[in-house]
C-alpha cells in the first residue's frame, strides 16, 4: 500500500549500569539489542499484515420469512467479466460451503462461461443439476476513494535486567491518507423450482489488497451471515 507508514522509529534510553565487569555488561546488552531486534521486527510484520486487508461490511440483507428449510445443495455462479475470476471466485465458495457441511456445485462445472449469456440455456442447465437452489454474486459498482487512516504509538518495555538497565522503545506509527478501492457487490439465493427469491444481501468491500483478498473477506462474511440466518449450515 502507498505511503502505508510514513513514519517510523525508535527511541533507546539505558539507564547506566550501576556496577559489573565490562563483560558481563557487554554480555547483557547483545542479548538485549537481540530481543530488540525481534520486537522490532514484529511490530513491523504486524504493521503490514492488519493494514493490509479488506474489511466486508453486509449494508443490507433480506430473507424471505416462509422459506424454513435448509439450502440442501447450492450451485454458486458469479457473474464476472472473465472466466478466470468466476473460477476463482466459485471455487473459493464452493470450498468454504463444504467445508461447513453443505453440499455445493461450482456453476462453470456445468455452464461454459460463453454460454453464461443465453439466459435459457442457463436456466435449463440450472435445473438439470439436481439442485435446490443458486446462488448468484456479482459485482454492482466499484469506485476509488481517498481515505485517511489514523496513527497510533506502541510502547514496548524490556526485561530489567541485573544493573536495573531498562529500554524504554517508542514505535510511531503516524496516520497518513491514502486511495482506496470500494467494491460493492450484490448476493442473491433463488429457489430453483420457483426461481423466487429466498434470501439477498448487499456489501461493501474496502479493498487495500488485490482480489483474492477482496474475495475471501467477502466470503467469510457471507456465509456467516447465511449461517446465522439458517439458510446454511
Amino acid at each position: 500500500m502507498r505511503h502505508m507508514i510514513k513514519g517510523l522509529f525508535w527511541v533507546f534510553s539505558l539507564i547506566p549500569a550501576g556496577s559489573g565487569s565490562g563483560e558481563a555488561w557487554a554480555l547483557t546488552t547483545q542479548r538485549m539489542h537481540r530481543r530488540i531486534r525481534v520486537s522490532c521486527g514484529l511490530l513491523i510484520i504486524c504493521a503490514f499484515i492488519f493494514a493490509a486487508c479488506a474489511t466486508t461490511t453486509i449494508t443490507d440483507v433480506w430473507k424471505d420469512e416462509a422459506y424454513t428449510g435448509k439450502a440442501q445443495k447450492i450451485i454458486v455462479l458469479m457473474v464476472a467479466k472473465s472466466p478466470d475470476m468466476r473460477n476463482m471466485f466459485e471455487g473459493r465458495f464452493v470450498a468454504e460451503l463444504e467445508a461447513r457441511g453443505n453440499n455445493a456445485i461450482q456453476s462453470y462445472k456445468i455452464i461454459p462461461f460463453e454460454q453464461l449469456p443465453d439466459k435459457e440455456l442457463v436456466k435449463s442447465k440450472i435445473k438439470s443439476a439436481e439442485a435446490d437452489t443458486v446462488l448468484i454474486a456479482r459485482l454492482v459498482s466499484s469506485k476509488t476513494v481517498e481515505a485517511y487512516m489514523p496513527g497510533k504509538i506502541h510502547t514496548v518495555h524490556s526485561s530489567y535486567y541485573g544493573w536495573g538497565t531498562y529500554y524504554d522503545i517508542l514505535f510511531v506509527d503516524y496516520g497518513y491518507t491514502d486511495d482506496m478501492q470500494v467494491s460493492y457487490i450484490e448476493t442473491n439465493l433463488y429457489d430453483i423450482q420457483t426461481e423466487k427469491l429466498i434470501w439477498s444481501a448487499h456489501s461493501k468491500t474496502e479493498r487495500t489488497e488485490g482480489q483474492q483478498q477482496l474475495i475471501n473477506t467477502f466470503i467469510d462474511i457471507i456465509l456467516k451471515k447465511l449461517s446465522s440466518d439458517n439458510i446454511i449450515q
